[in-house]
């Protein structure tokens, strides 16, 4: 997530007169090389990305959770927002996605980073930590090891049958929003 996602649950936290849960440290499996608009640059420069470290399945549950239900629902991150299946998860052990979910959450990705320019990428745990605590722990060290710098977008990273729905998308995400998405690189000239 962003540190623009982060701040929303902080604040939100701060609002209803809670802090942070104990956030783990140990995230190295779940610390990703690229942020969505990195691996985009890469992709479409033709580029090799950098290998993911290969993990196992973390089944621990959410350090958010209680009582089996996420108390920090309205400012979740995307991430979580945009997990869905066609079929029971509980049943079938696993989600299925549709393609034009997956693409449209990627698309997502890569405004959320762009509109937290100046801000940094990583996982839950580690943006936490470091928006709450980061100079007490050393921001820059922080960062260093665990968190990536937001990236502007180099062009979406979209199969060509795809831009109609992702155009369509957009053109509502503009509607809605008011956002200025042709400075942010998501309309006009792709």
């Amino acid at each position: 997530m962003t540190t623009a996602e982060g701040a929303s649950i902080i604040d939100f936290l701060r609002k209803e007169g809670r802090g942070l849960p104990d956030l783990p440290e140990d995230q190295e499996p779940l610390r990703p090389p690229l942020t969505t608009n990195g691996l985009a640059g890469c992709c479409l420069a033709g580029r090799e990305a950098p290998p993911e470290v290969e993990s196992p399945w973390l089944l621990t549950p959410c350090f958010f959770l209680r009582d089996g239900l996420c108390s920090v629902y309205p400012v979740r991150p995307f991430a979580c927002r945009s997990f869905a299946s066609t079929v029971n998860c509980r049943e079938s052990g696993m989600a299925e996605v549709p393609e034009w979910l997956l693409t449209l959450a990627i698309v997502t990705n890569q405004l959320l980073e762009a509109l937290d320019r100046g801000g940094r990428w990583g996982n839950m745990a580690d943006v936490l930590n470091y928006l709450e605590f980061g100079d007490a722990r050393g921001a820059e060290a922080a960062v260093e090891g665990r968190l990536l710098l937001n990236l502007p977008s180099p062009g979406l990273l979209v199969m060509p049958e795809e831009l109609q729905l992702v155009d369509d998308y957009l053109a509502r995400l503009d509607e809605m929003t008011g956002l200025d998405l042709v400075s942010l690189g998501f309309r006009g000239g792709r």
